[in-house]
């Protein structure tokens, strides 16, 4: 899989505004209906302004020998916060592991963690038809996670989160990557949570 990956940090560096916009611009999310998905709305409206206030980093992967967008994902140093009902429903091994990464405060239970807050491909016909490579799911899901790797060896952090809507193959599809199902539990945004333990590369 010949892809690189560009960080928009990196890109707003060196790039004049309006062509990382267009650059942005050229990536569709899957439509089920008019109204694009929020992965879409997310690096069209809020990526550059998240990236400005360190809010999220965001990386994009282009095509190497084309540079058409493949797709992206957006990473946040951001703690796992649960209330005491959450974390009560885990199994006594889920919750001695993560003990010894969290804390209590107050009512919730909050573990130091990273959150792979975007994840999406592009389905742009440009992308469809005359890109090289085309990059999976997982492929791009295994780009991030590698990421969130190399940044917890330097702010550490023993587990990465992602919130996903309630549909089975979605839940499926991260479930297979390592994931695991919080139970009863919905993020502000409504959104089912999962989590893994990071583990390191040798």
């Amino acid at each position: 899989m010949s892809v690189r990956v560009v960080s928009l940090d990196d890109m707003l560096e060196n790039l004049d505004i309006e062509i990382v916009k267009e650059v942005l611009s050229s990536f569709q999310s899957i439509r089920n209906s008019d109204e694009p998905h929020d992965v879409e709305k997310f690096l069209h409206k809020r990526a550059i302004d998240f990236e400005k206030t360190a809010l999220a980093s965001t990386y994009l992967v282009f095509d190497t020998e084309t540079s058409i967008l493949l797709g992206f994902f957006s990473l946040a140093n951001k703690p796992l916060t649960m209330s005491k009902k959450n974390f009560d429903s885990l199994s006594k091994n889920q919750q001695k592991k993560l003990r010894q990464s969290g804390r209590t405060i107050g009512t919730k239970f909050q573990v130091n963690s990273y959150l792979i807050g975007q994840l999406g491909k592009n389905y742009s016909r440009e992308a469809k038809e005359n890109a090289k490579v085309h990059i999976s799911g997982s492929e791009l899901l295994t780009l991030a996670y590698d990421k969130v790797v190399a940044a917890s060896r330097l702010i550490k952090a023993k587990y990465v989160w992602i919130e996903c809507e309630d549909i089975e193959y979605l839940k499926k599809f991260y479930q297979s990557f390592g994931f695991r199902l919080i139970p009863d539990y919905e993020s502000s945004n409504n959104l089912k949570v999962m989590v893994m333990r990071i583990q390191r590369k040798l």
